[in-house]
């Protein structure tokens, strides 16, 4: 490529960063874990939210096999950029676990992921998990302890949620433990995470955007 239309594309680039921490702030790190059986649709519109942001994602196959190619809880191929064991020694703004059982199953028995769950709510930093995973992955595992929460409707989830007084709506926000119920929540659990990573007027603008 030539010297000079290197040097405008790198000057383009830092500019967009500039102009993006600008109006959003500082950018953030979200680390995405997935297995075979995720729910496609609470993969998808997780990142499609948090992907308009300066938020550098990391999605990481939780496969027990190691498997970068996940198959989703309806048949969608999805692919993982690396392994949660590989991701797991880098530390992230937010942990965000989408649902599907058989997804949800694998990531709550993965005790890497939990230990850096746990570690992330010790330290301080965003949790979010919806559907199955708000029960398998974060109620099974003690992580909604002493916080509100919501999952699937349906009492085999629900009873890993012990405080049941906002069970029903369709996202909690609980300390720093994000919450939502179903595949027909995700935009609004990703909004969600907006809001808190940046602000309620980003939230807000992408919103409208959205038309959620």
């Amino acid at each position: 490529m030539n010297s000079k239309i290197l040097a405008i594309l790198v000057v383009f680039a830092f500019c967009g960063t500039l102009f993006a921490q600008r109006r959003y702030g500082p950018s953030y790190t979200a680390l995405i874990a997935i297995a075979d059986g995720t729910e496609e649709t609470e993969f998808v519109a997780v990142y499609d939210v948090l992907s308009r942001l300066p938020i550098e994602i990391t999605i990481a196959s939780g496969n027990t096999n190691g498997n970068l190619k996940i198959k989703a809880a309806n048949g969608l191929p999805l692919l993982a950029s690396t392994t949660l064991d590989e991701a797991l020694r880098s530390t992230y703004s937010i942990i965000v676990v989408p649902g599907g059982h058989n997804g949800a199953v694998t990531l709550g028995e993965n005790q890497k992921l939990v230990s850096a769950l746990r570690r992330q709510k010790a330290e301080g930093r965003w949790i979010a998990a919806v559907c199955a995973a708000s029960a398998l992955v974060l109620g099974k595992n003690g992580l909604l302890d002493g916080e509100k929460g919501t999952t699937y409707p349906n009492p085999d989830y629900q009873k890993y949620i012990k405080d049941h007084s906002r069970i029903n709506d369709r996202v909690v926000i609980s300390n720093k433990v994000i919450t939502s119920q179903a595949p027909g929540t995700s935009l609004e659990w990703g909004l969600a995470i907006v809001s808190k990573l940046f602000d309620s007027n980003t939230a807000d603008y992408w919103r409208r955007r959205f038309v959620v």
